[in-house]
């Protein structure tokens, strides 16, 4: 089952800064959604592939032995239309991995995190029907 933009989502979320990712993790949970929590990289990506219907990938830049640019790549290879944010410093776009991937700088409100969120939800919604 997934759940629509405006319905409850299923979600990873990563950083390796625990404050920061406890912020992440309950600012979606207060708004009703179902938050999958990874404090490294590695956790994520097995997560982000393991977990069907994933509505949305939220990561940082910093996440131990893997970046999220690596995150990113390893994610789109099995699944390349799934919604991820970026969250800190904007990341180097190269190759054009990051074309999609909206970055929100810190400092961040839970209601500019959920806008974010909900947009690219919504648009991935739109792709697909």
């Amino acid at each position: 089952m997934t759940y629509s933009a405006v319905g409850r989502w299923r979600v990873v979320a990563t950083d390796d800064d625990p404050r920061l990712l406890d912020q992440i993790v309950i600012a979606l949970r207060d708004a009703g959604h179902c938050v999958f929590a990874a404090y490294d990289g590695d956790s994520a990506c097995e997560l982000a592939l393991i977990i069907p219907d994933l509505d949305l990938l939220v990561t940082n830049t910093r996440m131990g032995t893997v970046t999220a640019v690596e995150l990113i790549r390893r994610v789109r290879e099995q699944k390349p239309h799934l919604p991820i944010l970026h969250v800190g410093e904007p990341l180097p776009n190269e190759d054009g991995l990051l074309r999609d991937v909206p970055n929100l700088r810190e400092p961040f409100t839970a209601a500019q995190l959920l806008g974010e969120a909900a947009a690219l939800v919504a648009r991935r919604a739109s792709l697909s029907t």
